[in-house]
């Protein structure tokens, strides 16, 4: 009776516990699942100054690694040398070559055969048993029995080929291979827009530089002019519409003046900023270099020649030539995706299981795989492919014709550039004789110095006006060379010291127009910078 007492007592003292456990259960899980989700919460990092001053302090660095000596000189090859080499938009273009032709190398990469290694181990908690019966008698053959253990330790190697996944990659390859010489012709034209502006902005600084050392004694003298004209005006020395007009005259050039002085600090700021210089680096120009004309003057522009040249080698045209081979190649693609595929395989397969007579076999096959929806959807990828060729086609010509405009554009602006130019060098020569006419006579005291110090300013703003046109005259060329896709892009090697890379950009510049026949399209040059991409992504 004893015994009995205590089982049952057991018994009760269990079933409390059993229901203490089944109560505060739901509570032990909500703990366990509140933790979890607390770790797996992201909170937002808040980027710190440090982070930020380390990250200026480099990109400073990088920026502006190779900078000129404090007050040195630089002549257009130079600047132009340093534009091609240091300037980040002509770099950024530099480093999508480069990606484009990693992608490239990563394309040939998926024609390669799959190799496939597979391990893992698996232990049951129960045994895998089982029993048979027979189906003719329905009578049980034996007990439940297994023939696995429960832990199990299992790899496979396999490697396997697809003829359809090939054939994809493949395009997919070809694809990207002209995905590569397209990067290159937009660094082409990158490269010849940068050194159209450099040419531009170089002129304009030289030509402002030139009278920046008049500038500031003439303002001197100008405001010196204006306080000895409202003194007379005071005392009634001159009739009063002439002290007003005189007035209004010098405040006018006063005006000229303080543009001519913007005009200087924007040319050099634009000129510093595309050689990759850091902002407020104090440099000069060469001035030795006489201002004579860019092209022969005397030679006639065929149009209709200039318009094929630009058809054939304005690198956009040909960034679309490339374009049209992606999209022929993904009509290909789509017809590909159409036709079933055969995958090859063969392995070597381990597993530990000590019941199995071979734990070690390979095994060798094929199969067939066709995706059925492909009927239906690859009508309409061929239909979109071709409506995408179809595009860029369209997109070509019309592209084509901006650019036959482009170059009559620039035949007329060169025109109209070159008249103006010699209109400015004329009156810069009559401002400049009136000028000493006017001294002269000052000297002989036949003329007051309020109109000495007028016709020195109109003089002056002359000179900037004929440096201005001959700026103009020399960019208007530029605009010219880039329409029609001449410019020394595909020679110039950016990878090449700045000495060495100046120097050709000099023998560039003192060749005649349009005589240097590298500085049009040339696939053995589009080659070379295509192997150049190349052999930095390898890096």
């Amino acid at each position: 009776m004893l015994v009995v007492l205590v089982l049952e007592q057991t018994k009760i003292d269990f079933q409390v516990m059993h229901n203490t456990i089944q109560r505060y259960a739901g509570v032990l899980l909500s703990v366990i699942v509140c933790l979890s989700l607390s770790a797996c919460v992201t909170r937002p990092h808040v980027i710190t100054q440090s982070e930020i001053d380390k990250r200026a302090s480099a990109d400073f660095a990088a920026m502006f690694s190779d900078s000129v000596p404090e007050g040195g000189t630089i002549t257009l090859s130079e600047a132009i040398a340093r534009s091609i080499k240091y300037n980040l938009d002509n770099r950024l273009k530099r480093m999508e070559s480069v990606i484009a032709q990693k992608n490239l190398d990563l394309s040939d990469l998926n024609k390669l055969p799959q190799l496939a290694l597979d391990a893992g181990y698996t232990e049951r908690n129960r045994r895998q048993a089982s029993s048979s019966l027979n189906l003719g008698t329905g009578v049980p053959n034996f007990g439940a029995s297994t023939s696995q253990d429960k832990g199990i330790l299992n790899a496979d190697l396999t490697a396997s080929w697809d003829a359809l996944d090939f054939g994809i990659a493949y395009i997919d390859a070809k694809q990207s291979a002209n995905e590569v010489l397209i990067a290159a012709e937009r660094q082409r034209r990158m490269t010849q827009n940068v050194i159209k502006d450099v040419r531009y902005a170089y002129w304009r600084m030289l030509g402002t530089t030139r009278l920046q050392n008049a500038l500031t004694p003439l303002l001197r003298e100008i405001k010196q002019g204006l306080n000895d004209s409202y003194a007379a005006q005071q005392a009634k020395l001159k009739p009063i519409e002439e002290c007003l007009e005189y007035q209004r005259a010098m405040l006018d050039i006063q005006r000229q003046m303080l543009t001519l002085q913007r005009e200087i600090n924007a040319a050099r700021v634009e000129l510093t900023a595309m050689m990759g210089l850091p902002p407020g680096t104090k440099f000069k120009v060469d001035g030795s270099r006489a201002s004579t004309a860019p092209y022969r003057t005397d030679e006639v522009f065929d149009a209709a020649g200039l318009q094929q040249l630009a058809l054939r080698n304005r690198p956009e045209l040909i960034e679309e030539d490339y374009k049209a081979r992606i999209a022929v190649d993904e009509i290909k693609k789509a017809r590909l995706k159409l036709v079933p595929g055969l995958e090859l395989f063969t392995g070597v397969n381990h597993n530990d299981n000590s019941f199995l007579l071979y734990d070690v076999w390979s095994a060798t096959g094929y199969r067939l795989t066709w995706n059925l929806l492909n009927i239906f959807s690859g009508k309409k990828a061929i239909s979109i492919a071709k409506s995408s060729q179809e595009l860029g086609n369209i997109r070509r010509m019309a592209l084509s014709m901006a650019v036959l405009t482009q170059v009559e554009i620039a035949m007329h602006k060169l025109k109209q550039s070159k008249e103006d130019y010699s209109i400015a060098r004329q009156m810069n020569r009559v401002d400049s004789s009136l000028y000493e006419q006017y001294v002269n006579k000052r000297n002989a005291s036949q003329m007051d110095h309020l109109s000495v110090v007028e016709a020195k300013a109109r003089n002056l703003i002359s000179m900037l006006r004929h440096s201005m046109a001959y700026a103009e005259w020399q960019n208007s060329v530029g605009q010219l060379y880039t329409s029609i896709g001449y410019q020394p892009a595909a020679v110039l090697n950016y990878n090449e010291n700045l000495e060495v890379l100046t120097e050709q950009v000099k023998a560039y510049l003192n060749a005649p127009a349009f005589s240097e026949k590298n500085g049009f399209y040339v696939p053995v040059n589009a080659a070379q910078i295509q192997r150049k991409s190349a052999a930095v992504a390898a890096r």
